[in-house]
């Protein structure tokens, strides 16, 4: 996957400049978090450390895995934001 291709960040630019409220944020994973790849759990975001995000208009959060340079929804649960 490549960066910025989820629906959100599609919604995102479909709204506009002046409608879109999204913006990069910085969160702290909870715990370890793991993305599916292929029928494989990766390991993408390691507990206690801090990762670039983005809030986006309708509220979804992507977060960058710099380990797979990709980014993909994670579950507000699971993050705790600390911008």
């Amino acid at each position: 996957m490549a960066r910025n291709r989820t629906d959100s960040h599609a919604k995102d630019r479909a709204l506009g400049d002046e409608k879109r409220s999204d913006k990069p944020i910085h969160f702290k994973a909870k715990k370890n978090i793991y993305w599916e790849d292929w029928g494989h759990l990766r390991r993408v975001f390691i507990a206690g450390r801090v990762y670039d995000s983005v809030l986006h208009s309708d509220g979804n959060v992507t977060g960058y895995s710099p380990y797979f340079d990709v980014d993909d929804y994670v579950s507000a649960d699971e993050i705790e934001i600390v911008n």
